[in-house]
């Protein structure tokens, strides 16, 4: 079926020559209609068929590499695209590529995190266990991450925030988890829970909530609330729809009144606000649900006692309880039947969350694990020089940066809103995840009985390690999930 190209099109099919006489095949229209759209929306679109799948060919649909890359007229690309993904960059004025190298502005992101990190938080890591119920020693840390805008960083610049987008925010949280994954987990479930007020709350809402959340001057934290003890993972769950969600939000007038009891959210008890899922009536479903925000100081809300926990403890799990609690019907996020969609929204932009602070827990395992076998000595020689423990070490190498590009490819998708957003958030949540664990494991193993020892940090990392493969849906379900959308 021959189709006459746009212009859009013949730019991008000038690489292979022929120009406007080439032919587009049905499976290359939807790509380059995707590519117009976002066109029409001030972003451009590096069209590769790596990220969105065929590429323009012609009539003898003759193979090109999976990798290959479409022409484009580089001083036509719209200065708004440049300064939103400063990863493409020009080659020669006619080809360009996703660069693999961090731009200037995220590289001092990097640097800055990392010595946040290294300074505040290496120094006091494994006191955090002990301190675990009081949380004394998180308190000064959190403070110090305020102060260097890293709590409300992904919030707008009018609200306070630094207007961190996607791949930002992934950069930070490898370089703090590569020190100690609790604290991550901390920090970006503040992050999680601003993400159903930054894509659904109005104006007003925004400056009530985001501001506090933005403060240099408090360590302001928030929780978002899913998870209950009877349903597990259910919530996170998009083919259930909420039906067996049990905190139940009834309209009285004015207010809304919320019951029920929330498992393991991060931040519980600390937290300057907490978004909560509930339902009107879990027999609605979807049509059912919504998300209302409770500030900490709400009459009826109360916590359980500290979760003994494996590991992760800079981060404060508890349930939360809410009896009777009374908040205003402009808490509401949306509207009533809007909860799950705004949830699965949320759940896309945060499962590489997930998936970057376990790239940051293996890295830091790693390095240190290597480290120490290239001085430990065994049978005459450093032990990285015998070829089954540098063989191990190569291979933790090669996973490590192949989650962190998985990673990166959720970050630029939810950043372009590209189609397939969720399930490449969900592979990158459970690559990176199983990657950490066995990672991890493995740096344990090449260091034997000091690797188990609690004077070194490997054991740590493996008990943080964990955890990560459990929240923000375990990866049995999120494993369902992308099998489902292929």
């Amino acid at each position: 079926m021959r189709l006459q190209p746009s212009p859009l099109v013949r730019r991008y099919q000038a690489v292979f020559g022929g120009g406007a006489t080439k032919i587009l095949s049905l499976t290359d229209r939807g790509v380059v209609r995707y590519a117009q759209k976002q066109e029409k929306r001030g972003l451009f679109i590096n069209l590769t068929t790596v990220l969105l799948g065929p590429a323009v060919s012609d009539s003898t649909r003759r193979p090109y590499s999976r990798s290959a890359e479409l022409s484009l007229d580089h001083s036509r690309v719209p200065k708004q695209a440049e300064q939103q993904d400063r990863s493409i960059i020009p080659d020669k004025g006619r080809f360009i590529m996703i660069s693999f190298e961090l731009s200037q502005n995220r590289r001092i992101m990097r640097d800055t995190a990392a010595k946040f990190a290294r300074e505040e938080i290496l120094p006091v890591r494994n006191q955090f266990e002990l301190d675990y119920a009081d949380g004394k020693c998180m308190d000064k840390i959190f403070l110090e991450a305020a102060k260097l805008g890293l709590l409300g960083f992904p919030i707008e610049e009018k609200y306070g925030g630094s207007d961190g987008n996607n791949l930002d925010v992934m950069v930070i949280l490898e370089e703090i988890a590569a020190v100690d994954g609790g604290v991550a987990t901390a920090i970006g479930d503040t992050w999680f829970a601003m993400t159903p007020i930054i894509i659904a709350a109005d104006s007003e809402q925004r400056e009530r909530f985001l501001r506090p959340l933005a403060s240099r001057t408090e360590a302001n934290l928030a929780a978002i609330c899913m998870t209950e003890p009877q349903s597990g993972a259910d919530i996170e769950d998009p083919r259930m729809g909420l039906r067996t969600c049990r905190t139940i939000v009834t309209q009285d007038g004015a207010d809304l009144v919320i019951n029920g009891t929330k498992a393991w959210p991060s931040n519980a008890g600390i937290a300057h606000l907490y978004v909560v899922v509930g339902t009107v009536d879990p027999k609605l479903g979807e049509q059912g649900s919504c998300l209302v925000v409770v500030e900490k100081d709400r009459k009826g809300l109360s916590f359980g006692k500290p979760e003994q926990k494996m590991g992760m403890h800079a981060d404060r799990n508890s349930e939360v309880i809410l009896e009777n609690v009374r908040a205003p019907r402009k808490n509401l996020l949306g509207n009533i039947g809007d909860g799950a969609k705004i949830l699965q929204r949320t759940l896309i932009y945060n499962r590489l969350g997930g998936g970057m602070i376990s790239v940051g827990i293996a890295r830091g395992a790693f390095e240190y694990a290597l480290g120490y076998c290239k001085e430990r000595v065994v049978g005459g020689k450093p032990l990285i020089e015998h070829s089954l423990i540098a063989d191990m070490f190569a291979k933790m190498a090669t996973n490590i940066d192949a989650a962190r590009l998985l990673v990166f490819r959720s970050a630029w998708a939810n950043m372009n809103r590209h189609p397939d957003r969720a399930r490449f958030s969900d592979m990158a949540k459970v690559f990176a995840t199983n990657m950490a664990m066995e990672v991890t494991t493995q740096c344990v193993q090449v260091m034997g009985s000091y690797g188990y020892s609690k004077e070194y940090p490997v054991e740590k990392y493996m008990r943080d390690a964990k955890i990560v493969q459990i929240f923000l849906g375990p990866n049995e379900l999120l494993t369902q999930l992308i099998g489902k959308s292929l």
